[in-house]
């Protein structure tokens, strides 16, 4: 056993107790999610594209991209057009095709450098300002940092790898992730997220990891079996989360150098953002289930119901064009099914889902 294996083993065996209680929930949910898959081609083409969009507009947002989510759908829109008048929209296409591809393609893209290199050109093909470095690991300095309202790093988070040693270290890191799952000597996200968190620790391209990071997170787990990542976006939870997720980072990177290294603050994190992915997707599960057992009428009153805060019956007839008789029918189907409550008596009883 060499010395990078002793390294990144020692990161992340034996596990604690609430670790091992997550990756157990995270497992259970998977399944669960698996097995209850019946939506049809159409709601799920609909929910990757939105994922699509989230995900990249959450990912460039935390590297300082001003874009919202309206806009990169825009862009999403114009796929014909292959020159972008600011770096903004450059990096948002960028990321918006390699995480298509990764999204179609991630059976066929075993995590190789070869890869990781391919997937960082075509992330960076329309960033002009990147032509130069686009699938080369860094020949200059770098290090991470917090953008600042300027776009510029306004604070140092943690050092990474010198320049000279990139190639050496990926290469470790790469074949020690790969080796991990062929004999599945950890736990799956356990192997993910030390993997992330090195990828971090190099910084192997000039610029780019950050995105890249993320690109590569949702390959890894999709090639591991955590298929409901395509419906829910990581980037957007980590994007809400973005102080916790750099001092995650910065607390475990923190212990790399001393008798003591461990990944636990950011595998905390890593896994807590999993568990609400998943958990997210069996919401758009039951949402299908409740679809499968309503008419088409109930299904309209309880779209409607949905997308409110609160709906009155008149309310419901106005907006979906059902009569009134059937309305009431709707909802009471839907009380008894437990997915709206009544607020209220008489006239001005409202609903609301629960």
């Amino acid at each position: 056993m060499n010395d990078n294996t002793l390294k990144f083993d020692n990161r992340i065996k034996s596990p604690e107790p609430h670790i091992v209680a997550l990756l157990a929930e995270i497992d259970g949910i998977r399944g669960e999610f698996k097995s209850g898959l019946r939506m049809t081609p159409q709601a799920i083409t609909n929910l990757k594209k939105s994922t699509l969009i989230t995900s990249a507009g959450a990912s460039t947002r935390i590297e300082g991209s001003r874009l919202n989510d309206e806009e990169v759908k825009k862009i999403m829109q114009g796929l014909a057009i292959s020159k972008f008048a600011d770096r903004d929209s450059q990096e948002v296409q960028g990321y918006l095709e390699t995480l298509q591809n990764i999204f179609d393609n991630y059976q066929a893209l075993p995590l190789r450098e070869s890869i990781i290199q391919s997937l960082h050109n075509e992330l960076l093909k329309y960033s002009s300002k990147d032509e130069r470095q686009r699938g080369q690991y860094k020949k200059i300095e770098n290090a991470v940092g917090v953008m600042g309202p300027d776009g510029r790093v306004a604070k140092i988070i943690f050092e990474t790898t010198p320049a000279y040693l990139t190639p050496i270290e990926m290469q470790a890191l790469v074949e020690w992730t790969a080796e991990a799952f062929e004999k599945n000597r950890f736990h799956p996200l356990l192997i993910i997220a030390n993997f992330v968190i090195e990828f971090l620790k190099i910084h192997p391209f000039e610029d780019g990891n950050g995105r890249l990071s993320r690109v590569l997170t949702n390959l890894l787990l999709l090639r591991h079996g955590y298929q409901f990542i395509q419906y829910v976006s990581h980037e957007q939870l980590v994007e809400k989360r973005k102080d916790e997720y750099y001092i995650a980072l910065r607390k475990s990177q923190e212990t790399f150098k001393t008798d003591q290294a461990t990944i636990s603050p950011w595998l905390n994190f890593f896994l807590v953002v999993i568990k609400e992915q998943a958990t997210a997707a069996l919401v758009y599960l039951e949402e299908e289930k409740v679809e499968d057992t309503l008419s088409p009428k109930q299904y309209e009153v309880w779209h409607y119901i949905s997308g409110v805060l609160e709906a009155s019956p008149s309310d419901i007839m106005k907006a979906t064009g059902v009569l009134m008789p059937t309305v009431r029918q709707a909802l009471a189907r839907l009380i008894a099914l437990k997915k709206i409550k009544a607020i209220g008596r008489g006239r001005g009883t409202r609903y609301v889902k629960i």
